[in-house]
């Protein structure tokens, strides 16, 4: 149904929002998770050096799963809000394609104008999205770093 121009501003618009993500993405992931990363090796590193050659298996066991905590918390944080917002995104663009799809009546699939229209609502639609979304970027970034700290 939809036009090439139409479909090539939607991947455009939807490649621009990919872009942002994954830089709010990357920079989580180099100032708030290495740091973490590193922080849990090294924790690791001592459980060994604490057990030493006498120490039991267990014990180094246990002691390397405590090190592990922080940083699986924090992946798992990072991972349910890009969760949530892919989720509120996609929702979005449902919702604007459902809103096209019930502007169409039979009459106007061979009206090239009539379908223009539609289409013209549906990438308004679709950039208003992707602007609220671009715009919860900052909020969410901070949410995420809020729970690493």
């Amino acid at each position: 149904m939809a036009s090439p121009e139409l479909q090539s501003k939607v991947n455009q618009l939807t490649s621009q929002i990919q872009g942002d993500v994954s830089k709010v993405i990357d920079e989580v992931e180099r100032y708030k998770l290495r740091p973490m990363a590193r922080e849990m090796y090294s924790c690791i590193v001592a459980c060994y050096d604490k057990a030493g050659k006498s120490g039991r298996q267990e014990q180094i066991d246990q002691c390397t799963q405590q090190c592990q905590i922080p940083y699986q918390k924090a992946g798992a944080v990072t991972q349910q809000e890009i969760g949530n917002f892919q989720n509120r995104l996609n929702r979005a663009m449902m919702q604007c394609n459902d809103d096209a799809q019930g502007m169409i009546t039979p009459d106007m699939q061979h009206d090239a104008r009539k379908m223009q229209r539609v289409e013209d609502s549906l990438l308004k639609c679709i950039d208003g999205a992707i602007k609220k979304s671009r715009d919860s970027l900052g909020p969410m970034k901070s949410r995420i770093e809020s729970q690493l700290s």
